[in-house]
């Protein structure tokens, strides 16, 4: 189940670690000054202070949680399918679900995976929280770059009036409520149908390359430059 916990964690935030991980692009020119002033005002308004300590807060554990009980009610064979097993092996399995096993190997699996998530969302949320402030200078810059400045202006006006001001500090966080929990949850069934597709595709993809190399297939000089690069000494012959 810790795996399950991590892969559905990875699978909510991918979109944006895909995004911290691509290779940097090259520095954009400064958007116009004033669409940028007014695109400041409206960052602020959508990324109000605390937003993310509040999503990574009661709703998203929520969701968590009730995403990692779908998962845990679906049957092995179906992570088997994804591991590759053979349809022999995967048929052998029958109904029995991911929940029937864990209770056995672990009575206290369904409180540890609550306790552990609501322990990573905590130190997540105060992480986010330090990251807002550079959170809503890019999302400025890029509605800068995006919307003209009439655009932008129209969309000042909205925020102003009670409808748009409701609409701006809620927006995000309705993505983390009940609605969006029960749609996960109900999801899960079908993500894991496609994931042995998903696999297959990834594999598909690099068929052509060379496997990774082992350990044994380093010459001398690779594994030296590999010490040196984790700062540890090439093991020195032993005297006789």
């Amino acid at each position: 189940m810790k795996v399950i916990a991590t892969a559905l964690l990875l699978a909510v935030a991918s979109p944006a670690l895909a995004q911290a991980q691509s290779a940097a692009p090259a520095p954009a020119a400064a958007p116009d000054p004033a669409r940028l002033a007014v695109a400041r005002e409206l960052a602020d308004k959508l990324i109000p202070q605390g937003m993310y300590q509040r999503m990574m807060g009661e709703n998203f554990n929520r969701m968590m949680e009730s995403m990692v009980g779908s998962a845990a009610q679906i049957p092995l064979r179906d992570f088997a399918k994804m591991g590759g097993m053979s349809e022999a092996d995967v048929a052998a399995l029958g109904q029995t679900t991911l929940r029937e096993v864990m209770e056995i190997y672990d009575p206290y699996w369904q409180e540890r995976q609550q306790r552990m998530m609501r322990a990573m969302m905590g130190e997540m949320g105060k992480l986010m929280s330090t990251l807002e402030p550079k959170v809503r200078v890019a999302l400025a810059r890029a509605y800068a770059r995006e919307y003209t400045l009439p655009e932008l202006q129209e969309l000042q006006r909205f925020f102003g009036t009670p409808a748009g001001n409701h609409y701006a500090h809620s927006s995000m966080e309705l993505m983390m409520g009940p609605d969006m929990t029960q749609a996960m949850a109900e999801a899960m069934p079908e993500i894991m149908q496609q994931m042995p597709a998903l696999v297959q595709a990834a594999q598909a993809g690099t068929k052509d390359l060379p496997p990774p190399r082992k350990a044994e297939d380093l010459t001398p000089e690779q594994r030296e430059k590999i010490l040196k690069l984790l700062g540890s000494k090439a093991e020195q012959p032993a005297k006789k």
